[in-house]
């Protein structure tokens, strides 16, 4: 009797032990997969950050290239009025001298 019980002890502590192996394997593996996936956010979170400064950068030369566009085209109708005006007025006198 004494002998199975050395035999259930030695078996009770060798299961105790693989199981303290086993959990602490688990956690050592799930620790290095959270790691893995923080350094993956990690790169991707510093790539958003540069494509966010990138894109305000874009976003100051498209208001830059607009404001410009609108002097030109401002520009542009002022010369348009200008010669709409210097027709009518031609229209207008040569009207006044086929009527006179």
């Amino acid at each position: 009797m004494e002998k199975w019980g050395s035999v259930i002890s030695v078996v009770k502590d060798v299961v105790t032990i693989a199981g303290f192996i086993g959990i602490f394997i688990k956690l050592g593996y799930d620790k290095g997969v959270n790691e893995k996936e923080q350094k993956e956010m990690r790169k991707d979170i510093d790539k958003n950050a540069t494509d966010i400064n990138n894109l305000g950068t874009k976003v100051s030369q498209m208001q830059i290239e607009n404001t410009r566009l609108i002097t030109t085209l401002s520009s542009d109708l002022g010369w348009i009025k200008a010669s709409l005006a210097d027709i009518k007025n031609d229209i207008k006198q040569k009207r006044e001298k086929n009527n006179a």
